[in-house]
């Protein structure tokens, strides 16, 4: 079993190693003994040889890392990675008086990082919204290690920079919810909305209507000019009734010529009033190539409807009524 003295040298050293301060107790005991001061000096060289080793890793380490002080946040390393990523964000001046909170970080979410390290050690991939110089959004990708310098809490942060991943992401999202040609919302997001607005009504005894329009004479008009010139028009359409809903009602294309919107909290007397108002903004616009356009309206209200096809149906039905009753009209079922 090692005495107490080896136990002791043996603590000392490990001190040294972890980069902790040496306990200056050890050294008033054994600071005259040669052989104490050559061990000293061996593990010294070979701890300054690691730090030289990791100090060169650090800084080719090919992703943004920092190291910071654990409370304060600030700034005692970086590497040429994060230097990189900082001057292509307009920060270029940054030192050791910096502080991690300049780097425009989401403080709550600091927050909850530093609690995690606490507890456990270690983040992985948290989302922190940036702001750069330049008053950009910034997505940034961070995990991070609790690590000690010194005796003292630090943090060894990887940030990666994921805001052209995170517009892909939205861009596909809006790829799988949207009509490609007008930008309001297709006819599978139509149906998933229908379905929850219907159970809402149904448990909450909420009012709830629809309104189905149809362009009319849009096959002429496409016969006539081009398909690209109807094109146009329903864009030009969409952008109407898209202007003219509350930020609560949704616009979505139903099939080629069709567009329904979906009115929350609103019943057949408000629905109607919407459709008639919508149905002369369309009379009354000049519109490019055609100069003038008209639609017809169906309008259906929520009845314990079990089903979406069923309020569906009864939206064909008042438009189709009032295509025959000489279409730019506004019938409800």
């Amino acid at each position: 079993m090692l005495n107490a003295e080896i136990r002791e040298l043996i603590k000392y050293l490990k001190n040294i190693v972890a980069d902790e301060k040496p306990d200056q107790d050890v050294l008033g005991k054994y600071g005259n003994d040669p052989d104490f001061i050559e061990l000293d000096g061996m593990v010294r060289e070979i701890r300054s040889a690691c730090r030289k080793h990791f100090e060169m890793i650090f800084d080719l380490f090919p992703d943004p890392t920092i190291i910071t002080t654990m409370e304060d946040g600030k700034l005692l390393a970086y590497n040429q990675a994060f230097l990189k990523m900082i001057q292509t964000r307009g920060k270029t001046i940054i030192d050791e008086s910096m502080n991690i909170h300049d780097l425009y970080f989401e403080l709550d979410k600091r927050a909850q990082l530093i609690a995690e390290l606490k507890r456990t050690g270690v983040s992985e991939n948290m989302e922190i919204m940036v702001y750069d110089a330049n008053n950009v959004m910034f997505v940034g990708l961070v995990s991070a290690q609790a690590i000690k310098i010194e005796g003292e809490p630090h943090i060894l942060s990887v940030i990666r920079d994921i805001t052209k991943i995170k517009r892909l992401e939205e861009e596909i999202i809006q790829l799988s919810i949207r009509d490609k040609l007008t930008q309001v919302y297709n006819r599978p997001k139509l149906d998933e909305f229908l379905q929850y607005e219907l159970e809402r009504s149904e448990r909450t005894k909420a009012p709830f209507a629809i309104i189905l329009m149809d362009v009319d004479s849009l096959t002429s008009i496409n016969d006539a000019y081009g398909n690209p010139v109807g094109d146009d028009l329903l864009v030009a359409i969409a952008e109407i009734l898209k202007e003219n809903v509350r930020g609560t009602d949704l616009v979505g294309r139903w099939s080629g010529e069709e567009f329904l919107i979906i009115l929350p909290d609103t019943d057949e007397k408000g629905a109607f009033t919407l459709a008639e108002k919508m149905r002369t903004i369309v009379e009354k616009t000049s519109f490019k190539t055609v100069e003038k356009l008209t639609a017809s309206f169906g309008v259906s209200a929520y009845r314990k409807d079990l089903l979406p096809a069923t309020l569906i149906s009864r939206a064909h039905t008042a438009r189709n009524r009032a295509k025959e009753k000489g279409r730019n009209r506004v019938e409800c079922q």
